[in-house]
């Protein structure tokens, strides 16, 4: 563009700007157009930062602001009502006003609140309404053929019966069954033999031979593989002796080892013509065989040193320890004559010898290490003087761990007795391994939810059985499981458990080093129990009888108290049947406690505590059968008397506690025939009283008068004048209380028989006295007795009855005390 174009084009510009009103036109500087720029900015900056800001803001998201603005001048706000103003506590106008219109608020709240809930609540019930006529219609047009297109067809009607209280016949699974039969067959062995069978072994082979569940058998595997170190005393602590000795460990590393070599094993078979396998079947060839196949390619020699044969040494030497066999690295070692040093120390741990010469080989061979192969290439030769050394427990070996099997006996490899440490030294110990496995890595690193077999087994081998069941207890599939092994080491005295029975299921000992722990089995075994022992009592009594070495709160045996608490939380005849067997049946050989008779306890033990726990709990019915099992009659004797106290003035009725109670002294007299009965004098008396009133009551409600006296007047009850009344008061005092709750309706049944014979000699004139029987053998001058003389006998017994009533040490009630005085006067 030229010169005069561009003159040109600003003229324009210029004409533009000009206005056509007649104003003077103002030039400004460039110092007064800035001036006015920061005015106008400043004026800006203070009054509308902020709408400045959210503008901005509201435009970088897109918003479309013309719009928004009107949008929100539409909105008109809910009408709410407002706080009330707070007033004074002296104002009480303002006061009463606030109070007045709170409640109006509320009540149109309430309002509100309501007609949303019922407009809610017909809106739900209009839908079920709608669903349920079209799944109506959609069952209809499911409808099949009519009866009419198949006349031939005939239906039958089956009729089905269900029981009043159904229950399942059975709780336990095919898993649970299994266990309970290999528990019951156990128990009889020891019973019936005197022989205790190794249980945890029966359990290892039931898993193997009837599980379907391979992860199963390789849990039970694992744990009798550990469990063959049983403790060389049967009272000694079981994680005392765990923890002295380094057998556990050794007992780990071989199992890792033999694991180790079928893998090896499987790997050479599936690779045959890279194995080229020859020569004596052992550890030395097939590792040669194994390293041949991982070292095929030549790429995967680099970093090594040492290669012997094409084969890196350090491998060779890695792989014969890893499978246990410190003789296949010695060979090695000798064959290649590197590190002569290395080769002695690992000749004399496989002889076992050990003295300043092995420890003088092992201070320069750490020194070593230290030096020069700590930061060395070869992950095999470090891993070697690592194992041989049993140092530096920081390295993970991360290229050689390729499984938690690999590191875990790495880990048991490289431990020191905590006795054997040199503090100097980081070194590892079998407590410091079990806190690293349990609390630092724990669940999560070993994904235990998903992977339980596999974290059971690594806290099993780390000899943490108690952590190890109750982590597998924690799952519904794996309890029964865990509830068995925890049975099968307890029989062999390998679990921990607390001192007490209280404690939870898992709890530490302050005497234990950390981080171990106690299993409570008597809480796990209870428990489990209780969820079959109404449908499988027999099977829960054979679990019950694991606990007979246990003692609970009172010293008695743990299994009693388990059966007793069976009992008394389902005392019914069936259940007491099922347990003790038919009450006719005198053998002593029914029901399933039979089969547990030993000389620590039988089922007439186990029938007295449960009677006495009934007793406790005013079971008294129930109790008294028990006690006629257990033979403990005097017992018998004592509820009789309580209960017949209760209701032995009662009018005879069918199916009452009264006709139950007869039946019950009738089997007491007959089991009184044939056996002693050792009890008190005053119970033995009271319980005479009680059942002779008791015969007493039946002639008085069945108004035989003369069998009622007859009975009162044997046993000198009631006074015949007022002579006697201090010798029947004496006769009450040397009785239970019982009797003396009985004496109210005892006088006034004997004032109404003395009151009937009086109206009715008074009335039919001469008639013979059916309640004076002390006479009643008397020749027939007494019949020629006059009417004034028989009227005046009576009412000095029914004085003597009134005072005796005022004379004995027991409050009457009113209504008696006022019947009696009644019937006296009456026969004045």
């Amino acid at each position: 563009m030229e010169l005069e174009d561009l003159l040109q084009q600003a003229q324009c510009l210029t004409n533009d700007t000009r206005m056509d009103e007649d104003m003077p036109r103002v030039d400004r500087t460039i110092s007064q157009v800035l001036q006015a720029t920061q005015e106008l900015h400043s004026r800006v900056t203070l009054t509308g930062t902020h709408d400045l800001k959210a503008h901005m803001l509201l435009g970088s998201k897109g918003v479309d602001l013309p719009k928004l603005s009107q949008k929100l001048e539409t909105l008109s706000a809910r009408k709410t009502f407002e706080p009330l103003d707070p007033v004074s506590d002296t104002d009480v106008h303002a006061f009463l006003k606030n109070e007045r219109e709170n409640a109006i608020l509320s009540v149109i709240d309430e309002t509100n609140r309501g007609i949303f809930e019922s407009v809610e609540r017909h809106k739900w019930r209009r839908i079920y309404a709608e669903w349920g006529e079209e799944k109506e219609s959609l069952l209809n047009a499911l409808i099949g053929p009519k009866q009419n297109e198949f006349p031939d067809v005939r239906r039958q009607t089956v009729l089905t019966t269900l029981a009043e209280t159904p229950m399942p016949s059975s709780r336990l699974s095919r898993t649970e069954e299994l266990y309970a039969q290999e528990i019951a067959s156990y128990n009889q062995s020891q019973i019936q033999r005197g022989h205790r069978p190794n249980l945890l072994a029966a359990f290892a082979n039931l898993a193997a031979e009837k599980f379907d569940n391979q992860l199963v058998s390789e849990m039970w595997s694992v744990l009798q593989f550990m469990a063959d170190n049983a403790p060389p005393s049967r009272t000694s602590d079981a994680i005392k002796s765990r923890l002295a000795t380094q057998k556990f460990v050794q007992q780990a590393r071989t199992y890792l080892e033999r694991r180790y070599k079928q893998y090896i094993n499987t790997v050479i078979k599936e690779n045959p013509l890279q194995a080229q396998r020859g020569g004596i079947p052992n550890v030395y060839s097939s590792v040669n065989s194994f390293v041949s196949i991982n070292f095929a390619v030549p790429a995967t020699l680099v970093g090594l040193l040492d290669v012997y044969n094409g084969l890196p040494l350090w491998a060779l030497v890695y792989y014969s320890l890893r499978c246990g066999d410190l003789g296949a690295a010695v060979r090695y070692l000798k064959e290649t004559g590197v590190c002569y040093d290395l080769y002695r120390l690992l000749l004399m741990m496989k002889e076992g010898t050990k003295g300043e010469q092995y420890s003088r080989l092992e201070g320069a061979l750490k020194l070593e290490y230290n030096s020069k192969l700590r930061n060395c290439s070869d992950p095999y030769k470090k891993a070697v003087f690592a194992y041989v050394l049993a140092c530096d427990p920081h390295n993970s070996h991360a290229e050689l761990m390729r499984s938690i099997d690999d590191f875990l006996w790495m880990q048991l490899s490289i431990l020191r007795q905590q006795d054997g440490r040199e503090y100097n030294v980081e070194q590892l110990t079998y407590s410091g391994l079990q806190s690293l496995i349990l609390e630092k890595y724990g669940e999560n690193y070993f994904n235990a939810r998903e992977k339980a077999p596999l974290y059971f087994s690594v806290l099993v081998l780390t000899g943490q059985f108690e952590s190890a069941i109750e982590f597998l207890a924690r799952t519904e599939d794996n309890r029964p499981h865990a509830v068995h092994m925890a049975i099968a080491l307890n029989e062999i005295h390998m679990l921990g458990t607390p001192s007490s029975m209280h404690h939870p299921l898992i709890s530490v000992n302050p005497e234990d080093p950390a981080p171990m722990k106690r299993l409570n089995l008597v809480r796990m075994l209870v428990t489990y129990a209780k969820c079959f022992e109404i449908t499988n009592t027999s099977e829960a009594l054979q679990y019950y009888f694991l606990l007979r070495h246990f003692k609970d709160d009172n010293g008695r045996s743990l299994m009693l108290s388990c059966v007793s608490d069976l009992l008394v939380e389902n005392c019914d005849q069936k259940m007491i049947d099922l347990i003790f067997g038919d009450k006719d049946d005198n053998s002593g050989q029914t029901g399933i406690f039979a089969q547990f008779h030993t000389m620590d306890f039988d089922k007439y033990m186990l029938a007295g505590m449960v009677g006495d726990e009934l007793t406790y709990r005013s079971n008294f019915e129930t109790a008294i059968w028990l006690y006629f099992i257990g033979g403990q009659l005097d017992k018998v004797m004592r509820l009789v008397c309580s209960l017949l106290s209760q209701v032995v003035q009662q009018p005879p009725t069918e199916s009452s506690m009264r006709t139950r109670l007869r039946q019950i002294i009738i089997h007491l007299e007959d089991l009184r025939s044939v056996q002693r009965v050792d009890v008190e004098p005053h119970v033995l008396a009271t319980y005479t009283m009680l059942t002779q009133l008791l015969v007493f009551f039946d002639h008085y409600h069945k108004n035989e008068s003369q069998q009622a006296s007859e009975v009162l007047a044997n046993f000198r009850i009631t006074p015949n004048d007022c002579s006697e009344v201090e010798e029947c008061v004496a006769n009450l005092k040397s009785l239970c209380p019982e009797v003396t709750k009985v004496l109210p309706d005892i006088l006034l049944a004997a004032m109404d028989l003395i009151y009937e014979e009086y109206t009715k000699i008074k009335g039919n004139g001469g008639s013979r006295s059916s309640f004076d029987s002390r006479e009643s053998t008397q020749t027939d001058d007494w019949k020629n007795e006059n009417k004034e003389g028989i009227l005046r006998h009576l009412r000095t017994k029914a004085k003597a009855l009134t005072n005796m009533a005022a004379t004995v040490a027991y409050r009457m009630p009113t209504a008696t005390n006022k019947r009696l005085v009644q019937l006296e006067i009456l026969m004045h």
